[in-house]
């Protein structure tokens, strides 16, 4: 029969009279067989672990989702694309859950940036927890500034080194880009398509709000850009300075006044303001 499974709280029921006539040959015994179950144990876990590459495709496989039915669709609007860190981020993502899209920037105007995300429904769920909450937009740089004692240090090196080379060649250090700190963004849309209007995610740069819109339409989602567009109005309304409360008859309507732009929708006879009920 096999050996009996030996601990040291019941080595003493199990064995019985030889625990008691020689206790430590006993216990000596007992931790062999505790030492000799955890090298058994640690062996089994070194047979089933998985080296880099099965690993990478575990990772994947977890990942990869069924797209050919439908896509889902998320468009978020960024004030400021322009940080290297928010750039790395939302490409590094993009790629790491299979989301296809890009990043439609314009520069006529500010806070004109387009995100654009197709992808399974649980890609695109990661991604817009990362673009809504886990994304730091504002507030203090993750670079910490230098201490007063660590730029006197570099001065005098630089001192020190000029005085050598004679003719004071200095190299200045590039400053760290700081972080927007009116930035911020927003989730303007979400839904789903039939297939991928966007085969990768790239970066793109656009001089005016028109040609922003006939780079989507290209590609026939020439709507993401009319969202974004209407977004920056309606919150440029809001955040402008103008919002109103107007009662007419009983009925109460919100009056937003929308900023000026290329694309304000102008009513005839009338200033840009739109009655919303």
């Amino acid at each position: 029969p096999p050996e009996p499974r030996l601990t040291l709280s019941n080595y003493m029921k199990v064995l019985g009279d030889q625990a008691v006539l020689d206790p430590s040959k006993m216990e000596a015994t007992v931790m062999e067989q505790i030492q000799a179950r955890k090298m058994a144990h640690e062996k089994m876990n070194a047979d089933r672990k998985l080296t880099k590459e099965q690993r990478s495709a575990k990772h994947a496989r977890k990942l990869a989702e069924d797209t050919s039915q439908n896509v889902k669709v998320a468009l978020f609007w960024v004030r400021d694309m322009s940080h290297p860190y928010h750039r790395a981020k939302v490409d590094l993502n993009a790629q790491q859950n299979g989301v296809t899209g890009g990043v439609l920037e314009c520069e006529e105007g500010s806070g004109m940036n387009l995100v654009v995300a197709e992808g399974g429904e649980k890609a695109i769920k990661r991604y817009t927890r990362l673009m809504t909450v886990r994304m730091r937009w504002k507030g203090e740089d993750f670079y910490e500034e230098e201490s007063e004692e660590e730029e006197e240090l570099m001065v005098g090196e630089e001192e020190e080194h000029n005085g050598e080379d004679g003719e004071g060649g200095t190299e200045k250090k590039e400053k760290r880009k700081k972080f927007n700190p009116n930035n911020e963004c927003e989730l303007i849309w979400t839904g789903m398509a039939v297939k991928r209007a966007l085969h990768s995610f790239m970066f793109q740069t656009a001089p005016n709000s028109v040609v922003a819109r006939k780079i989507l339409e290209a590609k026939g989602v020439a709507h993401y850009w009319d969202l974004c567009v209407g977004h920056v109005e309606m919150k440029e309304g809001v955040v402008g300075g103008y919002a109103g409360r107007v009662e007419d008859g009983g009925d109460v309507a919100l009056r937003f006044r929308l900023g000026d732009g290329g694309s304000s929708r102008k009513a005839s006879g009338e200033d840009n303001d739109i009655m919303m009920k």
